[in-house]
């Protein structure tokens, strides 16, 4: 696990340029690796951690900013001048900027082995409420032709303490580099607030097919939601890889008040986005398996039931010549 704190007096260095926002405070924004175009969608490549571009030399992840509550009703925003911060596998932070070629996109190959967490962070006064969001998304890469040995400690998630509110996805217990989150699995997110987990913080979950549901967190900043099940394509054409995406929102208020700016707030609202994705669960595909093998066989049996029933009765009514 990489634990890495960061002082709040460092906070102003990383993000010196993030705190100059140009995003609207009523609107939510996102990370997404879904391409807007067919044309981008054809050179991504599904991978153990989504969708990448696969090149002569590894992998590299492309991530668009979009905007809106959620999956379906989200626009790709075209332009951005908000800077990000890298977090790599090795604790390694790099300041980076969106191309603004046609669209808000950031593309940054993935060296080392593990997780990449990219945050964006915007603040700025609104009807004196700072308004507070961190954009995230967490990348995987990994390669099988690296084994799988050395790979337990680079599982558990990031806790940053580059930003002042972060939802980080819990590990399921059978967590590893090859997992697959599928319908029926309990996906736990996690608000922290400065670093502490915190109660009573409205956490929505939307999917692409428009399903959502919203939780407050507990007592220890959790909130779990049950992947739904929301793939039933006919058995002929069931893909076991057919991949979906969900978007998380967590927001808090809070009743701080203090300066920003030069200009007072009397209130802080906080808001923290991060997007994933899902699979059929491997129940799913195993039942259209067993239903089809069941097909087979009742079909074999009609086959053999009908067969044998027309030559026994072909038996009976043959036609024998008396001499």
């Amino acid at each position: 696990m990489i634990d890495m704190p960061i002082h709040r007096a460092m906070l102003s260095v990383l993000f010196g340029v993030l705190l100059v926002s140009n995003l609207s405070a009523s609107q939510t924004y996102w990370l997404s690796d879904i391409a807007p175009t067919k044309e981008e969608a054809r050179k991504m490549r599904s991978s153990h951690g989504g969708m990448v571009i696969r090149g002569k030399r590894g992998y590299s992840k492309k991530l668009w900013l979009r905007k809106g509550e959620s999956i379906a009703d989200s626009t790709y925003v075209e332009q951005s001048e908000m800077s990000l911060l890298l977090v790599d596998p090795k604790a390694s932070q790099s300041k980076m900027a969106f191309s603004n070629k046609g669209y808000a996109d950031i593309t940054y190959k993935m060296k080392n082995e593990g997780y990449y967490n990219l945050f964006m962070t915007d603040r700025q006064i609104d009807g004196g409420v700072l308004q507070e969001s961190v954009l995230k998304n967490e990348s995987l890469n990994h390669s099988c032709r690296n084994g799988h040995d050395h790979v337990k400690d680079m599982v558990p998630p990031l806790y940053f303490d580059g930003t002042s509110f972060d939802i980080i996805r819990e590990r399921l217990p059978r967590e590893s580099f090859h997992l697959r989150m599928g319908s029926g699995d309990i996906i736990s997110y996690k608000v922290m607030l400065n670093g502490k987990p915190v109660s009573g913080a409205a956490v929505t979950m939307s999917t692409q097919k428009g399903w959502a549901k919203t939780l407050k967190t507990d007592s220890e900043g959790r909130a779990a939601f049950e992947m739904i099940r929301d793939y039933y394509p006919p058995w002929h054409e069931f893909k076991k890889r057919n991949m979906e995406s969900f978007l998380i929102i967590a927001e808090y208020e809070s009743d701080e008040n203090g300066m920003y700016q030069g200009e007072h707030y009397d209130g802080i609202h906080y808001k923290a986005t991060a997007a994933g994705n899902y699979y059929p669960s491997t129940r799913d595909y195993k039942s259209y398996a067993y239903g089809l093998l069941i097909g087979l066989i009742g079909l074999m049996a009609s086959v053999f039931f009908i067969y044998f029933h027309r030559k026994r009765r072909a038996n009976q009514y043959q036609e024998k010549r008396l001499a």
